[in-house]
């Protein structure tokens, strides 16, 4: 009996090690000042997402996001910014990729780059 319940125990050990845990990646940032700078970069193989948030004179907001095209990695990108001067850029590989980008200022400027089977973004910009 007892070398039943050894066999069950390994079996059962074993199993748990096969199995592989995937995690995603989420960042936020919030920033408010004269002059902000945010970079982020993120890698996996489920999903990335990533939320930007500037107010100030001068922002400036890169997102750079890698997955896999198989297995399906969802990447979703948010950048938001207020401010004179707004400057903000995405890239995305992977299998399904979103992106926006809003931006309220005197002078924006903005460009998403996306690689994968599903891609969709938005920008908008408004001057006040």
């Amino acid at each position: 009996m007892s070398i039943y319940r050894l066999a069950v125990v390994a079996v059962i050990i074993s199993a748990s090690g096969a199995v592989e845990a995937h995690a995603g990646n989420s960042v936020s940032v919030l920033q408010f000042g004269t002059t902000n700078v945010s970079f982020v970069s993120q890698t996996g193989t489920t999903t990335n997402n990533s939320v930007a948030l500037q107010f100030g004179t001068s922002n400036q907001a890169s997102t750079m996001q890698a997955g896999a095209i198989s297995p399906l990695t969802i990447n979703t990108s948010v950048i938001g910014q207020g401010g004179t001067t707004n400057i903000a850029s995405s890239g995305q590989v992977g299998g399904s990729n979103s992106g926006l980008i809003g931006q309220i200022g005197l002078s924006n400027a903005a460009g998403v780059s996306q690689l994968g089977l599903l891609n969709g973004s938005t920008i908008l910009q408004s001057a006040p």
